[in-house]
């Protein structure tokens, strides 16, 4: 069973990724980030979290597999 809400720890769980690779080719790409941002939240500062709807962040990444992986040759 999902969570219902992931941090960005699960988001690092969830896909084996680092933070950072998750930000530089997820969370930060625009066209990603608009979509993100109907089911997530982004920090507003420092002491603010990422918080994703688990079920619709899944569902974002399953969609996307191979976009996100081959984004640097279809861009």
């Amino acid at each position: 069973m999902t969570k219902v809400w992931w941090s960005m720890k699960d988001l690092e769980e969830q896909t084996g990724k680092s933070r950072n690779w998750l930000k530089a080719n997820i969370l930060e790409i625009p066209k990603y980030k608009s979509i993100i941002e109907e089911f997530g939240h982004y920090p507003k500062h420092n002491n603010d979290q990422y918080c994703f709807i688990g079920k619709e962040m899944e569902k974002f990444l399953e969609e996307r597999f191979h976009e996100i992986f081959h984004f640097r040759e279809v861009s």
